[in-house]
Protein backbone atom coordinates (compact mmCIF):
# COMPACT_ATOMS: atom_id res chain seq x y z
CA UNK A 1 0.00 0.00 0.00
CA UNK A 2 2.94 2.36 0.67
CA UNK A 3 3.57 2.24 -3.00
CA UNK A 4 6.24 0.90 -5.13
CA UNK A 5 8.12 4.00 -5.67
CA UNK A 6 8.82 4.33 -2.15
CA UNK A 7 10.36 1.20 -1.73
CA UNK A 8 12.31 2.06 -4.69
CA UNK A 9 14.09 5.14 -2.80
CA UNK A 10 14.44 3.43 0.44
CA UNK A 11 15.82 0.17 -1.00
CA UNK A 12 18.12 2.31 -3.44
CA UNK A 13 18.74 4.56 0.06
CA UNK A 14 19.45 1.54 1.95
CA UNK A 15 22.04 0.09 -0.97
CA UNK A 16 24.12 3.60 -0.80
CA UNK A 17 24.18 4.42 2.52
CA UNK A 18 25.08 0.62 3.61
CA UNK A 19 27.92 -0.58 1.10
CA UNK A 20 30.17 -2.35 2.89
CA UNK A 21 27.98 -3.56 5.41
CA UNK A 22 26.26 -7.04 5.85
CA UNK A 23 22.45 -6.16 5.93
CA UNK A 24 19.64 -8.18 5.12
CA UNK A 25 15.75 -6.13 3.81
CA UNK A 26 12.90 -8.50 4.70
CA UNK A 27 8.93 -7.83 4.72
CA UNK A 28 6.52 -8.94 5.95
CA UNK A 29 3.08 -9.04 4.22
CA UNK A 30 -0.28 -10.77 3.32
CA UNK A 31 0.67 -10.56 -0.44
CA UNK A 32 -2.83 -9.75 -1.30
CA UNK A 33 -1.25 -6.69 -3.43
CA UNK A 34 1.79 -8.19 -4.50
CA UNK A 35 2.11 -8.12 -8.50
CA UNK A 36 5.41 -8.96 -10.82
CA UNK A 37 7.06 -5.27 -10.83
CA UNK A 38 6.61 -5.71 -6.55
CA UNK A 39 8.64 -9.40 -6.94
CA UNK A 40 11.12 -8.13 -9.26
CA UNK A 41 12.03 -5.22 -7.33
CA UNK A 42 12.56 -7.62 -3.83
CA UNK A 43 14.29 -10.15 -6.22
CA UNK A 44 16.49 -6.79 -7.34
CA UNK A 45 17.18 -5.81 -3.51
CA UNK A 46 17.42 -9.49 -2.15
CA UNK A 47 14.11 -8.96 0.28
CA UNK A 48 13.13 -11.44 2.49
CA UNK A 49 10.04 -12.01 2.11
CA UNK A 50 7.32 -13.70 4.88
CA UNK A 51 3.42 -13.70 4.42
CA UNK A 52 0.58 -15.09 6.73
CA UNK A 53 -1.76 -18.05 5.07
CA UNK A 54 -3.41 -19.73 8.30
CA UNK A 55 -3.72 -23.41 6.08
CA UNK A 56 -6.33 -24.81 4.04
CA UNK A 57 -9.21 -22.99 2.25
CA UNK A 58 -11.66 -23.38 5.02
CA UNK A 59 -9.66 -22.02 8.09
CA UNK A 60 -7.79 -19.54 6.31
CA UNK A 61 -10.91 -17.90 4.93
CA UNK A 62 -12.90 -17.70 8.39
CA UNK A 63 -9.78 -15.66 9.96
CA UNK A 64 -8.75 -13.71 7.00
CA UNK A 65 -10.99 -11.53 5.15
CA UNK A 66 -10.72 -8.43 2.72
CA UNK A 67 -12.70 -5.71 3.47
CA UNK A 68 -15.65 -6.51 1.36
CA UNK A 69 -15.78 -9.52 3.34
CA UNK A 70 -14.74 -12.49 1.20
CA UNK A 71 -11.61 -15.06 2.10
CA UNK A 72 -8.23 -14.48 0.43
CA UNK A 73 -6.66 -17.60 0.30
CA UNK A 74 -7.18 -17.96 -3.63
CA UNK A 75 -4.97 -14.90 -3.97
CA UNK A 76 -2.44 -15.36 -1.24
CA UNK A 77 -2.06 -19.19 -3.40
CA UNK A 78 -2.10 -17.50 -6.63
CA UNK A 79 0.18 -14.44 -5.61
CA UNK A 80 2.67 -17.37 -3.46
CA UNK A 81 2.90 -19.53 -6.51
CA UNK A 82 3.37 -16.78 -8.95
CA UNK A 83 6.93 -15.76 -6.64
CA UNK A 84 7.79 -19.43 -6.40
CA UNK A 85 7.84 -19.11 -10.53
CA UNK A 86 9.62 -15.94 -10.51
CA UNK A 87 12.35 -17.59 -8.11
CA UNK A 88 11.72 -15.37 -5.23
CA UNK A 89 11.75 -17.37 -1.97
CA UNK A 90 8.88 -16.64 0.53
CA UNK A 91 8.34 -18.10 4.21
CA UNK A 92 5.02 -18.53 5.61
CA UNK A 93 3.27 -18.49 9.27
CA UNK A 94 0.79 -19.70 10.24
CA UNK A 95 -1.07 -18.11 12.73
CA UNK A 96 -2.64 -20.80 15.01
CA UNK A 97 -6.80 -19.68 16.57
CA UNK A 98 -9.45 -22.11 17.95
CA UNK A 99 -9.65 -22.75 14.57
CA UNK A 100 -6.89 -24.76 14.66
CA UNK A 101 -8.03 -27.01 16.76
CA UNK A 102 -8.90 -30.86 16.14
CA UNK A 103 -7.61 -30.06 12.09
CA UNK A 104 -3.53 -30.09 13.06
CA UNK A 105 -3.78 -33.30 10.60
CA UNK A 106 -5.48 -31.00 7.83
CA UNK A 107 -3.41 -28.38 8.33
CA UNK A 108 0.17 -30.38 8.14
CA UNK A 109 -1.13 -32.22 5.02
CA UNK A 110 -1.98 -28.87 2.85
CA UNK A 111 1.45 -27.84 3.93
CA UNK A 112 3.28 -30.73 2.59
CA UNK A 113 0.98 -31.02 -0.48
CA UNK A 114 1.88 -27.22 -1.24
CA UNK A 115 5.35 -27.78 0.22
CA UNK A 116 5.16 -24.71 2.38
CA UNK A 117 8.03 -24.32 4.96
CA UNK A 118 6.20 -22.86 7.86
CA UNK A 119 6.04 -21.52 11.67
CA UNK A 120 3.23 -21.66 13.82
CA UNK A 121 2.69 -19.11 16.14
CA UNK A 122 -0.76 -18.22 18.02
CA UNK A 123 -2.90 -15.78 18.15
CA UNK A 124 -2.09 -12.85 20.84
CA UNK A 125 -4.36 -10.32 22.34
CA UNK A 126 -2.88 -7.10 20.86
CA UNK A 127 -3.75 -5.16 17.72
CA UNK A 128 -6.95 -5.83 15.77
CA UNK A 129 -7.33 -9.30 17.29
CA UNK A 130 -8.28 -7.57 20.68
CA UNK A 131 -11.64 -7.61 19.27
CA UNK A 132 -11.87 -11.07 18.58
CA UNK A 133 -9.70 -12.65 21.07
CA UNK A 134 -12.53 -14.65 22.67
CA UNK A 135 -13.49 -16.29 19.60
CA UNK A 136 -10.20 -17.09 18.14
CA UNK A 137 -7.89 -16.72 21.46
CA UNK A 138 -6.10 -20.03 22.37
CA UNK A 139 -5.52 -20.63 26.46
CA UNK A 140 -1.78 -22.23 26.53
CA UNK A 141 -2.79 -25.43 26.97
CA UNK A 142 -4.43 -25.33 23.81
CA UNK A 143 -1.46 -23.95 21.96
CA UNK A 144 1.03 -26.52 23.34
CA UNK A 145 -1.29 -29.54 22.42
CA UNK A 146 -1.57 -28.64 18.94
CA UNK A 147 2.75 -27.10 18.71
CA UNK A 148 3.50 -30.60 20.19
CA UNK A 149 1.03 -32.39 17.75
CA UNK A 150 2.13 -30.60 14.81
CA UNK A 151 6.11 -30.98 15.74
CA UNK A 152 5.66 -34.71 16.19
CA UNK A 153 3.59 -34.62 12.26
CA UNK A 154 6.87 -32.92 10.81
CA UNK A 155 9.68 -34.65 13.66
CA UNK A 156 8.69 -38.22 12.05
CA UNK A 157 7.79 -37.15 8.26
CA UNK A 158 11.25 -38.33 6.34
CA UNK A 159 9.43 -37.85 3.15
CA UNK A 160 8.86 -33.83 3.16
CA UNK A 161 11.23 -32.22 5.59
CA UNK A 162 9.60 -28.67 5.31
CA UNK A 163 11.25 -26.33 6.72
CA UNK A 164 10.46 -25.06 10.02
CA UNK A 165 13.11 -22.76 11.87
CA UNK A 166 10.92 -22.64 15.05
CA UNK A 167 11.33 -26.19 15.56
CA UNK A 168 15.15 -26.47 14.55
CA UNK A 169 16.12 -23.74 16.87
CA UNK A 170 14.08 -25.31 19.67
CA UNK A 171 15.83 -28.58 19.37
CA UNK A 172 19.16 -27.47 18.69
CA UNK A 173 18.95 -25.15 21.92
CA UNK A 174 17.61 -27.99 24.28
CA UNK A 175 20.83 -30.14 22.62
CA UNK A 176 23.17 -27.52 23.11
CA UNK A 177 22.14 -25.59 26.14
CA UNK A 178 23.31 -22.59 24.27
CA UNK A 179 20.08 -20.48 23.78
CA UNK A 180 17.90 -19.85 20.97
CA UNK A 181 18.09 -17.36 18.42
CA UNK A 182 14.30 -16.63 18.26
CA UNK A 183 13.49 -13.07 19.15
CA UNK A 184 11.31 -14.58 21.78
CA UNK A 185 13.52 -16.75 23.53
CA UNK A 186 16.76 -14.19 23.05
CA UNK A 187 18.34 -13.27 26.20
CA UNK A 188 18.21 -9.80 25.41
CA UNK A 189 16.01 -8.71 22.38
CA UNK A 190 17.20 -5.46 22.29
CA UNK A 191 20.52 -6.05 22.39
CA UNK A 192 19.67 -6.12 17.97
CA UNK A 193 16.17 -5.22 17.64
CA UNK A 194 14.00 -1.92 18.24
CA UNK A 195 11.35 -0.14 15.61
CA UNK A 196 10.26 2.89 14.73
CA UNK A 197 6.64 3.84 14.76
CA UNK A 198 4.74 5.95 12.40
CA UNK A 199 4.79 9.05 14.72
CA UNK A 200 8.69 8.41 15.28
CA UNK A 201 8.42 6.65 18.78
CA UNK A 202 11.84 4.19 18.76
CA UNK A 203 10.20 1.53 20.55
CA UNK A 204 10.94 -1.93 22.01
CA UNK A 205 9.93 -3.86 18.85
CA UNK A 206 7.07 -3.76 16.10
CA UNK A 207 4.85 -4.99 18.89
CA UNK A 208 4.99 -2.18 21.03
CA UNK A 209 4.22 0.37 17.87
CA UNK A 210 0.93 1.42 19.73
CA UNK A 211 -0.56 4.53 21.14
CA UNK A 212 -1.76 2.30 24.32
CA UNK A 213 2.02 1.40 24.99
CA UNK A 214 4.16 4.82 24.26
CA UNK A 215 5.20 4.74 27.34
CA UNK A 216 7.55 2.47 26.48
CA UNK A 217 8.85 4.53 23.97
CA UNK A 218 13.05 4.67 24.15
CA UNK A 219 12.15 8.53 22.80
CA UNK A 220 11.17 10.41 19.15
CA UNK A 221 12.90 10.83 16.16
CA UNK A 222 11.32 14.46 15.86
CA UNK A 223 12.88 15.19 18.70
CA UNK A 224 16.01 13.58 19.26
CA UNK A 225 18.70 11.84 17.57
CA UNK A 226 18.88 8.30 17.05
CA UNK A 227 22.43 7.99 18.85
CA UNK A 228 20.86 10.01 22.06
CA UNK A 229 18.43 7.18 21.89
CA UNK A 230 20.54 4.17 21.44
CA UNK A 231 22.62 5.47 24.35
CA UNK A 232 19.26 5.49 26.98
CA UNK A 233 18.33 1.95 25.63
CA UNK A 234 21.67 0.53 27.28
CA UNK A 235 20.75 2.07 30.39
CA UNK A 236 16.84 1.10 30.35
CA UNK A 237 14.91 -1.51 32.55
CA UNK A 238 13.77 -3.30 29.31
CA UNK A 239 17.02 -3.65 28.18
CA UNK A 240 18.03 -5.28 31.27
CA UNK A 241 15.05 -7.99 31.51
CA UNK A 242 16.81 -10.80 31.62
CA UNK A 243 19.02 -9.95 34.63
CA UNK A 244 15.45 -9.49 36.26
CA UNK A 245 14.26 -12.91 35.19
CA UNK A 246 17.38 -14.49 36.25
CA UNK A 247 17.53 -13.02 39.42
CA UNK A 248 13.66 -13.36 39.89
CA UNK A 249 10.91 -15.07 37.88
CA UNK A 250 12.57 -17.72 36.27
CA UNK A 251 15.77 -18.43 38.37
CA UNK A 252 14.81 -22.29 39.64
CA UNK A 253 13.66 -23.41 36.10
CA UNK A 254 14.93 -25.92 33.97
CA UNK A 255 14.78 -24.17 30.85
CA UNK A 256 16.22 -20.61 31.75
CA UNK A 257 19.19 -20.78 29.53
CA UNK A 258 16.05 -21.28 26.39
CA UNK A 259 13.50 -18.91 26.85
CA UNK A 260 14.64 -16.15 29.90
CA UNK A 261 11.09 -15.46 30.43
CA UNK A 262 10.29 -15.50 26.25
CA UNK A 263 8.30 -12.55 24.52
CA UNK A 264 8.77 -9.01 26.73
CA UNK A 265 5.78 -8.18 24.97
CA UNK A 266 4.04 -11.24 26.10
CA UNK A 267 4.97 -10.52 29.38
CA UNK A 268 3.09 -7.09 29.04
CA UNK A 269 -0.02 -9.24 28.20
CA UNK A 270 0.65 -11.27 30.89
CA UNK A 271 0.07 -8.70 34.14
CA UNK A 272 1.05 -5.27 32.18
CA UNK A 273 4.57 -5.50 32.81
CA UNK A 274 7.38 -6.04 30.53
CA UNK A 275 9.25 -7.80 33.47
CA UNK A 276 6.47 -10.88 33.91
CA UNK A 277 7.81 -14.08 31.92
CA UNK A 278 5.30 -14.63 28.79
CA UNK A 279 1.66 -15.82 29.65
CA UNK A 280 2.79 -19.09 27.43
CA UNK A 281 5.24 -19.77 29.88
CA UNK A 282 3.18 -23.10 30.46
CA UNK A 283 3.00 -23.70 27.10
CA UNK A 284 6.73 -23.48 26.56
CA UNK A 285 7.22 -25.97 29.40
CA UNK A 286 5.26 -28.35 28.06
CA UNK A 287 6.90 -27.67 24.53
CA UNK A 288 10.34 -27.80 25.48
CA UNK A 289 9.94 -31.01 27.97
CA UNK A 290 8.67 -33.02 24.83
CA UNK A 291 10.91 -31.86 22.13
CA UNK A 292 13.37 -32.54 24.75
CA UNK A 293 12.04 -35.99 25.19
CA UNK A 294 11.59 -36.74 21.54
CA UNK A 295 15.39 -35.54 20.74
CA UNK A 296 16.76 -38.17 23.55
CA UNK A 297 14.25 -40.91 21.72
CA UNK A 298 16.24 -41.11 18.72
CA UNK A 299 19.87 -40.27 20.56
CA UNK A 300 19.91 -36.89 18.89
CA UNK A 301 23.49 -35.30 19.68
Amino acid sequence: MWGIKNYTEIFEFIEKEFEGYNYHNSIQTNLSLLNEEFIDLFLRYKVGVGYSLDGPKDIHDNQRVALNGNGTFDTIMKNMKMCREKGLNVGCIVVGTKKHIGKIPELYKFLCDNNIGFKFNPVFNGGEAKKHIDEYGLTPNEYAKMFIELFDLWFFDNEHRLSNTVFVDIASSLISQKGCTLCAFNKNCQHSILAVSPNGDVVPCGRFCDNELKKYAYGNLHTESLESILRKIEVSDIYKRHEHMIDNTCTKCDYLNVCYGGCLYDGYINNGNFKSKTFLCSAYKKIFSHIKNRTKELSVT
